[in-house]
């Protein structure tokens, strides 16, 4: 016979543990990032995402410090995701900055998981991953490319090298006579600008207004000066010349001048905007072009209130 008085209190501590069981199971929690390779100067994001079944857990997200070697904290920022009307995922995206070119490896950060119905605390650490600062994006296509032949020097009879000489030495003691004339007529004179290197790159990026931003070729210009007036607003500030100075070149310089990290990031992004734009043919938007300017602009109003 069933003596159904045991089953019963069996059953009951078998549901009791399945109830423990289920309210301390730890939540799933992942972390990735974005890119695992970037430019100087890029921003990379790093992503932490807690999906539970129910709300009965309080995290403790990793605390950031603005020393971690060779990476720049830009902002941080929580999103909470809803199934059903139900909160059932949380994430944290952090994002980086690197200016020291090398592979570095992002360290590991602690997530505290504290159930909000018992002591237990569980600790979560993300993956320490591996990210490549460089100059220039690397090939990866991997792509076998055919060996072109060999070509056979063309001969050229000596009668042309002295031909070319000749010509080369005419054209030099004709630009040494239309030196020394000019030179004579018009007296030497430091005729420098009567605008400040701060009125002059804002008079000049005011002027930027009057191009279409509908239309392609104003957009190249419009690109190209913005570039053009940032280098000449640091030649006349910073002495030596900018303008024979690449974008990654120019964001070293900057760094070590201590700027603030997420204003330096967009004029990164404005510096690279105007370089595919040069070099690979892309089309911004309309706000897109404009959110450059601006950012070169910000950059200016603060270099121009630290030299006050």
């Amino acid at each position: 016979m069933i003596n159904w008085k045991n089953c019963s209190f069996f059953l009951t501590i078998v549901f009791l543990c399945l109830s423990i069981n289920l309210s301390t199971a730890q939540p799933a929690i992942q972390s990735s990032v974005n890119k695992k390779e970037i430019l100087i100067g890029e921003q990379f994001i790093l992503t932490i995402k807690a999906d539970f079944s129910k709300n009965i857990y309080n995290f403790q997200w990793p605390i950031l410090s603005d020393s971690i070697a060779h990476f720049e904290v830009i902002n941080s920022r929580i999103d909470s995701l809803y199934t059903n009307q139900n909160l059932s995922s949380i994430v944290h995206a952090i994002t980086f900055t690197s200016f020291d070119s090398g592979k570095w490896a992002l360290p590991s950060f602690l997530v505290k998981v504290q159930p909000t119905q018992h002591d237990t605390t569980f600790n979560f650490y993300t993956d320490s991953i591996p990210i490549i600062v460089s100059f220039s994006t690397s090939d990866t296509t991997k792509q076998i490319r055919d060996i072109k032949p060999i070509k056979e020097a063309e001969t050229i009879g000596s009668i042309w090298y002295w031909i070319g000489a000749l010509i080369v030495l005419i054209l030099l003691i004709a630009l040494f006579v239309w030196w020394k004339k000019r030179k004579i007529k018009i007296p030497h004179s430091s005729s420098q600008s009567s605008l400040t290197a701060y009125e002059e790159a804002m008079y000049e990026l005011k002027n930027l207004e009057g191009y279409n931003l509908s239309i392609r070729e104003d957009v190249k210009i419009y690109h190209s000066k913005i570039g053009v007036i940032f280098k000449k607003y640091l030649s006349r500030i910073y002495q030596p010349t900018y303008l024979n100075k690449t974008t990654d070149e120019i964001l070293l310089l900057l760094k070590f001048e201590n700027y603030n990290h997420e204003l330096l990031a967009k004029v990164s992004a404005s510096l690279r905007c105007g370089d595919a734009v040069k070099f690979a043919k892309y089309i911004p938007t309309i706000s897109e072009s404009e959110d450059c300017k601006k950012s070169i602009e910000d950059l200016i109003e603060v270099i121009q209130k630290m030299q006050l």
